[in-house]
């Protein structure tokens, strides 16, 4: 490193590239190019390591991905020797910035980590900072030199600030990050929440550290948390666990899962754990819901595939002229297998439906049909299950009503909110009106049944979702989903209007010709 004679300012600066990519090489050498810089390349880890052997650097630019040596394994020898433990190193990747890869260039002494394309203004704004850095330290070594112990004390000034801008550097990185970052020291104990822990749980710091945190944990999941984490802290592994927190603007528990990896230094000792709290509600009521739905499925499923066994092994011993004790008729029999096999046939078409809604695929066969004969024809044929439900329908449709719709999807429209209606309110009367209001045609159809609470309201239109949990009601919680759908493929809305212990009304809109195009756009 030379001295400019007018300014007193260092020049000559080194700084290291290491990437097995020559192009990208190239690219950052051109970018970096200036009379204060001595840009020194490196192709391989071993050339890198010969170049920090002959002289120091302000900043080392370092490659994640190369063939031979890791940029995170080269970091590691990098920081292992004094000379050059303290040199910043600033990780590139063409790779993404997962959480896993940034904790590693973290816990092996990185001071940044950035994905390509990167920005140029502030790689040369990042680079210019470490060199400024450098700059310092060099004069302060000087200055020590030159003072002895007097200076010394203005060196470790230096050091010290260095140390606590490096220090508010990481904290406000981990301020920028949407989920709750905390670190702890080595014996588990934390010592530092980001911004988003204090905007979510509402804890002071002084409430947070230590065992505080367990107060924003759910009671029934804090003593498993605290345990299982003095487990993790005793053998140094990775801790991992789901636990519900609460959140302070309002009070409600969501799920979260807590992570932490132990920080270790060169020797591989514990020096300190870095963790998250990453919201997992969503993705927990997703997965319960698909193993509910896994277990209402096999029911669903079982029950007439049983029923239909019984009937064809009946059948088959009246028709082999074997005793049996059964008077019941063949023909009923049979059609009895024939109500089974029509019963699996609609869970099929549900499954098959959900699939094609799901790959985007829910294609329309337009034509120009009326509602009103629709829906008698729909009525007329649910006769029968609605009399096994107790369940009398009053169809009220003055008049015709004609539109461009698939005729099959709007006959499904229909047969699924008359059969919801007649497994939620067994026993009840049920209306079903077809009418026009400005412009749109309207299908509505009321129950006499319990009701839906507010908070369900929207839940019972996503897949797998029904009104009642409980499974004596059936149905694999398809049905209103496929509703819904089936109303956006053709430019329409379905809603619920409810009061708890009055019934329900359902009302699908659609309007009176659906374009093509709007439809292959909304499926």
């Amino acid at each position: 490193m030379m001295m400019d004679a007018e300014s007193g300012t260092e020049t000559n600066v080194g700084i290291l590239i290491v990437d097995d990519r020559r192009e990208d090489l190239m690219a950052l050498e051109g970018l970096l190019e200036s009379r204060e810089y001595n840009v020194i390349t490196a192709l391989t880890p071993q050339e890198a390591l010969r170049q920090i052997l002959k002289r120091d650097f302000a900043v080392i630019l370092l490659d994640v991905m190369m063939p031979e040596m890791d940029g995170f394994e080269l970091a590691s020898l990098i920081k292992q020797r004094e000379r050059s433990r303290h040199t910043p190193i600033i990780f590139l990747t063409a790779a993404g910035a997962d959480v896993g890869s940034i904790y590693r260039a973290y816990s092996v002494g990185a001071v940044d980590y950035l994905v390509k394309p990167i920005d140029r203004d502030i790689v040369k704004a990042k680079v210019a900072t470490f060199v400024e850095i450098f700059r310092k330290d060099a004069r302060i070594r000087r200055q020590a030199e030159a003072l002895r112990e007097a200076d010394r004390r203005e060196r470790d000034l230096a050091l010290a600030e260095l140390e606590l801008r490096s220090r508010l550097r990481y904290h406000n990185l981990c301020d920028a990050v949407p989920e709750i970052v905390w670190t702890a020291k080595a014996n588990g104990s934390p010592d530092y929440f980001n911004r988003r822990w204090f905007e979510y749980t509402g804890l002071s710091v002084e409430e947070a550290l230590g065992s505080g945190w367990l107060g924003a944990v759910h009671p029934d999941d804090a003593a498993a948390c605290w345990d299982r984490w003095r487990e993790a802290v005793a053998g140094g592994e990775m801790y991992c666990e789901l636990c519900r927190l609460r959140r302070g603007s309002d009070g409600i528990y969501r799920w979260h899962q807590l992570r932490a990896v132990p920080e270790r230094d060169a020797r591989g000792m514990l020096v300190g754990w870095i963790g998250t709290l990453s919201d997992f509600e969503d993705l927990k009521r997703a997965l319960d819901a698909r193993d509910d739905f896994i277990s209402v499925a096999s029911h669903e499923l079982k029950t007439p595939m049983t029923a239909l066994q019984l009937n064809l092994q009946g059948l088959r011993r009246q028709a082999s002229g074997a005793p049996s004790n059964s008077q019941v008729p063949m023909t009923e029999k049979v059609d009895k297998a024939i109500g089974h096999v029509q019963r699996l046939v609609r869970l099929v078409e549900e499954l098959l439906d959900v699939s094609r809604i799901t790959a985007g695929r829910l294609d329309l066969q337009l034509e120009r049909c009326d509602l009103a004969d629709i829906a008698r024809e729909v009525a007329e044929r649910m006769s029968d299950q609605a009399s096994r439900a107790g369940c009398s329908v009053k169809l009220q449709a003055d008049g015709r009503l004609p539109g461009t719709w698939d005729r099959l999807r709007i006959e499904q429209v229909i047969t699924n909110l008359l059969s919801n209606a007649f497994r939620y309110a067994p026993g009840e009367p049920v209306d079903l009106c077809v009418d026009e209001e400005e412009g749109r045609a309207r299908v509505r159809v009321r129950d006499g049944g319990p009701g839906i609470p507010q908070a369900d309201r929207e839940r019972i239109f996503e897949r797998f979702e029904r009104a009642s949990r409980s499974r004596r009601h059936g149905g694999l919680g398809m049905g209103l989903y496929i509703t819904r759908e089936i109303a956006r493929a053709h430019g329409g809305t379905v809603r619920v209007a409810s009061t708890p212990g009055s019934g329900a009304e359902f009302v699908v809109e659609l309007p009176l010709v659906t374009a093509p195009i709007a439809a292959q756009a909304t499926a």
